[in-house]
């Protein structure tokens, strides 16, 4: 295969004859493709690729100067060399206007055999060297990239040998963690339907007691569930493809009396068009987690209780959901802590403080997302609030 493509462009027959004899006599490891006009050696250059193109001025149609301004306006064409061909009565004013468009060279016709040879002969061994700089730094390139894959890999693999380590921890803690906490949740939810049936026998007369029993039942049943789902998470869910609203909607049904009884109101902007692979059950108990936390946030504040749920696709065509309430955010210097094992702001009645780390693990380690907290300001319905706002960023599948 010949290394070096020059195109000569050239309206009559004659001169193009005339260059396709000298260049194959003279030049080795060159093909010569001809041209016999402007349009046709635009075409052809972006069929091919041309290494140096002998282009006449003066043809009917598209002139040279034209056909060099359309290759030069052209990222794929706008660095071949050109050599201009004219007529020597107008040799000056052409050479100027040639060097004016990026012409690296120009001569005057009748050609001088030599002159053309030498000049194509020290273009071609430029290229040459070029185009082998080009393969050796081609060469690095593919190297450098493997040994960051082979790095990324080992990384990778090291990672997922830490993460299974963890998860195996964190799978012994939920054990014991489910392991001390059934007995007195059971002994919780035995008292309180012994209260309930002493109230339906009419034993009991304070109304209260029957409320506060059903929601310490409810109580028991949540914290019950959360600490079976916190042990699912220590084994791997498997891939399905889901709608995200049917999701959200879950997660709000699994809670809903919770959110009736402390008087909140949920508000759902959702994309119900979005549907992605990913791990469902865990995605639901993700989004569990942030509307106890904001539920459990909320009950300190005495006006209008809401929670802002949005779903949208952004920028980077990623999924994002927001989770905003109305409670008037988080400390400045908890921010950074929230996610952390163990970080907790409630009493130790409320919990140890593990759900939002469990979420943060879901979300980045399991489900390849991303989640993020901060404080937000924002108006509904002309009345101005200030809340937490976590925001779950969502590849399509994974």
């Amino acid at each position: 295969m010949k290394e070096i493509k020059i195109l000569a462009v050239d309206d009559i027959e004659a001169n193009r004859v005339s260059l396709q004899y000298l260049i194959q006599e003279y030049l080795d490891n060159v093909e010569l493709i001809l041209a016999s006009s402007g349009e046709e050696a635009l075409k052809i250059t972006y069929k091919e690729k041309i290494d140096i193109i002998i282009l006449d001025v003066q043809m009917p149609g598209l002139d040279g100067f034209d056909t060099a301004k359309y290759l030069k306006s052209n990222p794929r064409t706008q660095n071949i060399p050109i050599i201009f061909l004219t007529a020597a009565f107008k040799r000056e004013e052409f050479q100027q206007k040639g060097f004016q468009i990026g012409a690296i060279d120009y001569l005057t016709k009748p050609i001088e055999d030599h002159q053309l040879i030498n000049k194509l002969n020290l273009y071609i061994e430029v290229i040459i060297k070029n185009k082998q700089l080009q393969a050796v730094n081609d060469n690095l390139y593919k190297a450098l990239q493997k040994e960051i894959e082979l790095k990324e890999q080992i990384q990778k693999q090291q990672l997922e040998l830490i993460e299974q380590s963890k998860m195996a921890a964190l799978g012994e803690m939920i054990g014991n963690i489910a392991h001390q906490w059934r007995q007195p949740l059971s002994l919780i939810s035995t008292c309180a339907s012994g209260i309930k049936l002493n109230f339906e026998l009419g034993i009991a007369k304070d109304k209260e007691v029957k409320a506060s029993m059903e929601n310490i039942m409810n109580t028991t049943k949540e914290l019950s569930e959360t600490i079976d789902n916190f042990r699912d998470l220590s084994y791997k869910e498997k891939l399905a493809k889901f709608n995200l609203s049917k999701i959200i909607n879950k997660a709000i049904k699994a809670r809903e009396h919770l959110i009736k009884d402390n008087n909140i109101e949920i508000i759902t902007n959702l994309d119900n068009s979005i549907e992605l692979t990913n791990l469902p059950n865990s995605l639901v108990q993700a989004l569990i987690n942030l509307i106890h936390n904001s539920k459990d946030a909320l009950e300190k504040i005495d006006s209008k209780r809401y929670i802002f749920i949005d779903s949208y696709i952004n920028k980077e065509n990623l999924i994002e959901i927001t989770i905003t309430d109305n409670a008037g955010g988080i400390k400045t210097n908890y921010l950074n802590k929230v996610f952390e094992p163990y970080f907790t702001t409630k009493h130790q009645a409320h919990g140890i403080g593990l759900g939002l780390n469990i979420t943060y693990k879901v979300i980045n380690d399991s489900m390849s997302g991303k989640i993020k907290i901060k404080n937000s300001k924002f108006t509904y319905q002309e009345t101005e609030y200030e809340g937490a706002c976590v925001t779950i960023t969502l590849p399509f599948k994974i």
